[in-house]
């Protein structure tokens, strides 16, 4: 399979020193319906699908030294189908993964700082996860279903 053109935002990940209040305010006030989640070695944080998109809240710390984005800033993840056609075509451009991927409960992740210095984060999504946005259209969660039935009100 050929690396095809990035087409799609998996996830919003925002990072606070008070990653507590931050989600009371999300969920509080934004109405966002935020979850307590762990997995894996991360600490606990708050995160939900909106649409098809994961948003979550992370604690600071939940970042290695050396990668550790500034407090504030907005960590993008975009999904990859392909995560090694992917790496053949960085390595062909020049560029060096941060790290190489790595498991993330049954998905594959990798990253890579753009030429400002954000880091950017790539996710080859697990069938499981692409079973989960299934049940939740199933349910209602689809934009365009719901667009429509407001359209009918």
């Amino acid at each position: 399979m050929s690396f095809t053109p990035t087409q799609f935002l998996s996830a919003v990940l925002l990072v606070s020193n008070d990653p507590d209040r931050l989600a009371r305010f999300y969920r509080d006030i934004l109405r966002i319906p935020l979850e307590d989640e762990q997995h894996d070695d991360s600490a606990k944080h708050y995160g939900c699908e909106l649409g098809d998109l994961h948003f979550a809240i992370h604690p600071a710390e939940d970042f290695p030294k050396q990668d550790k984005p500034v407090v504030g800033s907005v960590k993008l993840a975009f999904e990859i189908f392909d995560m090694d056609g992917f790496l053949e075509h960085l390595r062909a451009h020049g560029v060096m993964p941060l790290y190489p991927p790595k498991p993330l409960g049954s998905s594959r992740i990798t990253a890579l700082r753009d030429p400002d210095g954000n880091e950017i984060e790539f996710t080859q999504l697990s069938a499981s996860w692409f079973e989960h946005l299934k049940k939740r259209r199933e349910q209602g969660h689809d934009i365009l279903q719901r667009w429509n039935e407001l359209q009918k009100e």
